[in-house]
């Protein structure tokens, strides 16, 4: 910036209103440079001028005196023919010279001899001929100045017109004196000429240099208006316009000090920029850090404020435990407890390993115990894979959330009926144990739903323990939603995150049947009962019952009873069932009574779950004796195609869906057969049968390829893996019972 303010002062002392101080001196000191060559140039031209006018002048005298010459001499030729008076021609002469346009002196005429015929002036003026010349010549008289011409006459005939020279023997001359010397104007012109072109040039040149000073002030002021800009830190300070060569250097470096400042303040600004965001961020944090110290002091004073509360229904609850009975006392403070130590204690639900079907067997009377309060009947339905699977939660807890679901569902208008389903789902990133009531009736109350949907635990009362519970899961990880519609009754759905193991499973009933007159809920056990039975028989018609049940022998026969006043058809159907290997019968509430008069083993409908089924299964009489095949495939239409080509054998049918069943099951249980698949979602039934047949037990075990298709050189692999054969889907009877008469399982 310092190399800028001298600049600018610099430019302020020379310079005054756009105009140099000093231009005087400059253009005095480049008029005395100018001047010497100007002169040189100029006398050099003049010189040149002279001399060529003076050689076109003389060129040209000389021109117009060889003619006049010419003239002279005819004149001359015809005076002398004539009379030969001299004294006409020197008249003659007189004229002629008097009318010359140049500066002639004197004409003369010689005769032969170079004797003077006539003169046009004094003949004591007349030069004397020295020589007799043969042609025209010019030449200079001694001392005098002056050129004389000498023309031969016939010469000079001859030059115009030869004819006449010839007859004239005795030729003369014709002499003509002229002056050289011109006139003093002739030198003066081009002098002046000069001079004038000078003085011209001498003006444009001050006129050039006047615009080139003032052009280079306004540069200069350009400069310095920029360098006062750049003094005041002003952006875009750079000059593009064209200066003067001489301040092209100082333009290029005031560009290049333009350029780097605006950088610096460019950098400069940024770095301000990055600052203020630093700044500003860190305000944000503090800000951010600030909401979350009051957000964490309000949830801290609310959860305060909430645990106040929940002592307090606490307390009001223990001074109501005389107005209560003792099992709604205990199961009130359990969920009560409950719902305090997940809402406040930031846990989870983890427990010990516990088999579903099992647990709802042991608590299922507690479970309709509590809705019999409320005149409901329930209706338990499980999934299979609560029979495969074992989840690691604190059965307390699953005790009051079931607890939970069921009061609140009793809290419903007009309920009459209420639907628990437990279904442990694998399916997604993590399994999840789903608990889902569904009632019908006119759903649940307004201030229910609006107990439900509020985020505030400070309006649930002692008696509100089951919403308190439910709500309360939320914060182990778990999701309670609902739905509820007037007349169409509501559904209420627990889901919790949990952790499962395989479990070996029980032993599977060979055939058994199911009767019941509800298509939908026939359908939905259906599913449930095709894990613990190998082969399924549903009907839901008297008839289609009764035709089954004196056709074919079950192991288990599974009647939902109706609730209709007929019982008269029954009776053969009865007489049937009782020559069954084992037969459960289940009746609704309101029926119960009047079935147990007929069948005096009739449980109520709220009774019946898996476990129930399997302690049925457990009861059987066992088949020792009798061969074990196992059928290993992943499509369950092959499985049951499988199962009816084999219900009528003397064999126990068991079956896996994954390799993972396989190794389970042939821990458990020796095999004498295995049907297996090759193409399986876990692994391949040629890498089963290696592992197989590194068991000591299965290394003679006759196991037999399942699959739809495979070329020759798959057979050889299939073999070389250690199968004994190969069959192809669809199983035909025919080849099945070759397999099995081949490898001695039944009788040929």
């Amino acid at each position: 910036m310092s190399c800028g303010t001298t600049l600018v002062a610099t430019a302020n002392s020379h310079y005054s209103n756009g105009i140099p101080n000093d231009g005087n001196i400059i253009l005095t000191n480049t008029f005395k440079q100018l001047i010497a060559p100007w002169l040189l140039a100029l006398l050099l031209a003049w010189l040149l001028v002279v001399l060529w006018l003076n050689n076109e002048n003389r060129n040209q005298q000389l021109q117009q005196v060889q003619q006049l010459a010419i003239t002279v001499n005819y004149a001359v030729q015809a005076n002398l023919s004539a009379n030969n008076n001299h004294q006409q021609l020197a008249n003659q002469l007189k004229q002629i010279q008097v009318s010359s346009p140049f500066g002639v002196e004197q004409i003369a005429a010689y005769n032969s001899q170079r004797q003077l015929i006539a003169s046009s002036v004094d003949t004591a003026t007349v030069p004397v001929l020295a020589t007799a010349p043969k042609t025209y010549q010019v030449s200079t008289l001694d001392g005098q100045g002056k050129q004389i011409a000498v023309l031969p006459i016939s010469a000079g005939l001859a030059i115009v017109q030869p004819a006449i020279a010839t007859p004239l023997s005795d030729n003369g001359y014709i002499v003509v004196v002229f002056s050289t010397a011109q006139p003093w104007l002739i030198w003066l012109i081009p002098l002046a000429l000069l001079t004038a072109a000078l003085a011209i040039g001498l003006v444009f040149s001050s006129v050039a240099t006047r615009r080139e000073q003032l052009r280079l002030a306004t540069d200069v002021e350009l400069l310095a208006h920029n360098l006062r800009r750049l003094q005041n830190a002003r952006p875009d300070c750079q000059i593009s316009q064209q200066l003067v060569p001489a301040l092209k250097p100082l333009q290029s470096a005031f560009n290049q000090l333009a350029s780097k400042l605006d950088q610096q303040q460019l950098n400069t600004e940024q770095l301000i920029q990055q600052l203020n965001q630093r700044v500003q961020q860190h305000n944000n944090e503090v800000a951010g850090i600030e909401q979350q110290r009051s957000r964490l002091m309000t949830e801290q004073q609310l959860q305060r404020r909430q645990i106040c509360h929940w002592f307090e229904q606490s307390l009001l609850l223990w001074q109501r435990r005389d107005q209560l009975q003792h099992i709604q006392l205990q199961r009130l403070s359990q969920m009560h407890l409950l719902a305090g130590f997940y809402q406040f204690a930031d846990a989870d639900a983890k427990g010990a390993q516990i088999k579903l079907s099992d647990w709802l067997g042991q608590y299922i009377a507690e479970f309709n115990e509590l809705a019999a309060t409320g005149a409901v009947m329930l209706d338990w339905q499980e999934h299979p894979d609560n029979l495969s699977y074992a989840v690691k939660i604190c059965g307390r807890t699953l005790r009051s959330q079931l607890h939970a679901l069921i009061m609140l569902s009793l809290r419903g208008d007009d309920v009459s009926k209420i639907t628990l389903s437990i279904q442990l789902q694998l399916t997604g990133q993590q399994p999840v144990l789903r608990l889902t009531a569904g009632c019908n009736g006119n759903g649940l109350p307004a201030h229910c739903r609006e107990l439900i949907q509020t985020n505030d635990v400070l309006d649930l009362q002692w008696s509100d323990a089951d919403i308190a519970l439910l709500k309360a899961m939320r914060k182990a990880g778990g999701e309670f939603t609902f739905q509820s519609l007037d007349g169409l009754g509501c559904i209420l759905q627990l889901t919790t995150v949990v952790q499962t193991e395989p479990v070996s499973p029980q032993n599977r009933l060979q055939h058994v049947l199911v009767f019941d007159a509800d298509e939908e809920r026939l359908q939905q056990r259906s599913v449930a009962l095709n894990a613990i039975s190998s082969q399924l028989t549903t009907c839901h018609t008297l008839s289609e019952l009764e035709q089954l049940i004196q056709s074919k022998k079950f192991d288990l026969v599974l009647l939902f009873l109706p609730s209709a006043t007929e019982r008269q058809h029954w009776n053969t159907i009865t007489d049937y069932a009782r020559k069954q290997k084992a037969v459960l019968c289940f009746a609704a509430a309101d029926s119960l009574s009047a079935w147990q008069q007929t069948l005096p083993k009739v449980q109520a409908s709220d009774q019946f779950c898996l476990a129930v089924v399997q302690a049925a299964g457990n009861q059987l009489p066992t088949v020792a004796n009798l061969q074990h095949i196992l059928v290993v495939d992943d499509n369950e239409t092959n499985l049951a195609f499988v199962q009816v080509l084999l219900k009528n054998k003397p064999l126990v049918l068991h079956t896996a869906a994954s390799a993972a069943q396989v190794f389970l099951l042939c821990e458990e249980q020796c095999f004498d057969m295995i049907l297996l698949d090759i193409q399986l979602p876990d692994m391949s039934g040629v890498e089963i049968t290696k592992q197989l047949r590194q068991l000591p037990q299965y290394r003679q075990t006759p196991i037999v390829a399942f699959t739809a298709h495979a070329m020759p050189a798959e057979i050889a692999t299939y073999r070389a893996a250690g199968m004994d054969d190969i069959v192809f889907k669809p199983l035909e009877p025919a080849r099945l019972d070759s397999l099995l008469a081949r490898f001695s399982l039944t009788s040929p």
